[in-house]
C-alpha cells in the first residue's frame, strides 16, 4: 500500500485531499499517520497490507457504515475523531429480493454521497442502497478480463457495481436491474462516468429481459445458481459466466450444466469472508 507520512494532527484536513485513497484506512503509529495514496500520485512509504485487529467498517463517501453486531460508543467516538464523517449508520441486514438495507443511524446525517473507487465514480444513498467495498478487487479482476467490444450481460446490475468497470474496460454492457431506485442511480452513474453510450439499461426482471447471445454474463447475486439455467440459454462456445454464491458452488454449477446439455470448465475463487465459516465466492465458467 502506497502512503504518505504526515503528523496525526493533520489527519482531518488531509483526508479531503484529491490524492487520498478513501477505500483504505489510515494507519497511525505514535504521532505519525500513514495516509493511503491513490495510484499515480507521489508517496513517501510502501506499507504491507495489514490485517485489522479491530472491528472493520466501510467509508462510503463521507458516511461510515458498520456491518455485523452494533458498534459500541467507544468505537463510534474513535471513528468520529479519525474521519469526522457526515454520518454513521449500522447495517442490521436487508429485506426482500431487492436487498433493501435495514439500517439504524448512529451519528449525524445520512443521504446521498458521491465518491470514486478504482477510477469509477459512484453516486448512491447508502441508507437506501447496499454497497460493498469488499468487492473492489473482484471488480478490477473482471474488468481486466474483458476485450474491447465484448457483448456483456450484467444480470443484477444494481447501481453499476460491475457494469461501470466492465463498460470502462471496453465492453458493451446490457445492464438489467429490478429495483427502480437502483436503476435511477445506475442511469446517473452512467452519465457521471461518460459511459451511457456503452451501457443499455433494462429495468425489470432478468428472466424477462435477457436477449440474444452474450460473450460474457455477470451474475453478481448470492443465489445466482437459481438463474444459471436461464443464463445458459444465452451462451455459445467461449462465453464466460461469473457466477457468484456462498461457499464452493462448483458442484451445483456442474450439475446445472449437465442438466442443460452444456459443458464448461469451472474456476472457483473466494472474494471475501461474510460471516463465521461463510465466504462470498465467484466461479468463472467457460462454456466449451
Amino acid at each position: 500500500m502506497n502512503v504518505r507520512a504526515v503528523p496525526t494532527k493533520e489527519i482531518k484536513s488531509i483526508l479531503s485531499e484529491h490524492w487520498v485513497d478513501t477505500t483504505r484506512k489510515p494507519y497511525v503509529l505514535n504521532d505519525t499517520a500513514f495516509i493511503p495514496v491513490q495510484d499515480g500520485y507521489p508517496f513517501t512509504h510502501i506499507l504491507p497490507d495489514r490485517k485489522r485487529k479491530k472491528r472493520g467498517y466501510q467509508r462510503i463517501g463521507d458516511i461510515i457504515a458498520f456491518h455485523g453486531p452494533k458498534p459500541g460508543p467507544d468505537l463510534i467516538d474513535e471513528v468520529i475523531i479519525t474521519y469526522n464523517p457526515r454520518g454513521i449508520i449500522w447495517y442490521k441486514g436487508h429485506t426482500g429480493k431487492m436487498r433493501i438495507p435495514d439500517i439504524e443511524p448512529l451519528y449525524g446525517e445520512t443521504g446521498e454521497v458521491t465518491f470514486k473507487e478504482a477510477g469509477i465514480i459512484y453516486r448512491l444513498d447508502p441508507s437506501r442502497i447496499m454497497f460493498s467495498q469488499g468487492n473492489r478487487e473482484e471488480k478490477i479482476r473482471v474488468s481486466h478480463m474483458v476485450s474491447k467490444g465484448e457483448q456483456v450481460c450484467d444480470m443484477f446490475a444494481g447501481i453499476g457495481y460491475f457494469t461501470l468497470p466492465l463498460a470502462k474496460a471496453g465492453a458493451e454492457v446490457h445492464a438489467i436491474e429490478l429495483n427502480p431506485e437502483s436503476v435511477r442511480y445506475l442511469r446517473t452513474n452512467c452519465i457521471e462516468n461518460n459511459l451511457e453510450s456503452h451501457i443499455r439499461i433494462s429495468e425489470g426482471d432478468c428472466r424477462e429481459n435477457m436477449k440474444g447471445i452474450y460473450d460474457r454474463i455477470h451474475m453478481g447475486h448470492y443465489n445466482a445458481t437459481d438463474f444459471l439455467s436461464l443464463a445458459l440459454k444465452h451462451v455459445v462456445s467461449g462465453t464466460v459466466l461469473h457466477v457468484h454464491g456462498i461457499g464452493d458452488i462448483t458442484g451445483e454449477i456442474k450439475q446445472i450444466l449437465s442438466d442443460s446439455d452444456r459443458q464448461g470448465s469451472c474456476t472457483h475463487r473466494i472474494i471475501k469472508k461474510i460471516g463465521p465459516k461463510k465466504t462470498h465466492t465467484v466461479t468463472d465458467v467457460v462454456i466449451s
